[in-house]
């Protein structure tokens, strides 16, 4: 992430060059520092989920770049792409909770811009599987524990930890 943050910084500059680069560099400098801690937290927040347990089932597609990060394995997706309009069968919820029971995953995790009756369904064959909202595609409002970067992905990790330990 904080690759990211740099290249932004520099296309800013090279772009807008009646932006103050000093103060934008060193912006970009705190914020790469608070990435790089917030990637440590992360790390801890999750390292009380078992190896053997670090499997999601999600709604979508979306949280793939977080399982690949943290050493996640995706047992399965709700809608079988990364598009929210594509569809599922019936057949294809029935395969998922039998992997589901298969591997005693607790937890169909959603993001909270997207239906969850699916979701719910799914859960609903499963005994004991709940469903978490995470954020994923946008920040949450103002007054939500997603409602900066930061917090979004704080948030999202403690939500998987507990769901995944508890």
């Amino acid at each position: 992430m904080a690759q990211v943050v740099k290249q932004l910084s520099d296309f800013l500059v090279l772009n807008f060059p009646e932006i103050d680069e000093k103060d934008l560099v060193s912006h970009m400098t705190d914020y790469s520092k608070k990435l790089e801690d917030l990637d440590s937290e992360v790390m801890q927040t999750l390292s009380s989920i078992p190896t053997g347990s670090r499997v999601m089932v999600t709604n979508h597609e979306v949280f793939a770049y977080f399982a690949e990060s943290y050493e996640f394995e995706i047992l399965g997706t709700i809608i079988p792409s990364s598009s929210t309009l594509s569809n599922t069968s019936a057949k294809d919820l029935v395969d998922l909770a039998e992997k589901m029971k298969a591997e005693g995953v607790p937890a169909v995790f959603v993001d909270a811009s997207s239906s969850d009756a699916l979701a719910e369904a799914l859960a609903g064959e499963v005994d004991g599987v709940k469903v978490v909202s995470l954020f994923s595609e946008s920040l949450g409002a103002e007054d939500t524990a997603g409602s900066t970067y930061i917090d979004m992905v704080r948030t999202n990790s403690e939500l998987i930890a507990s769901a995944l330990t508890g």
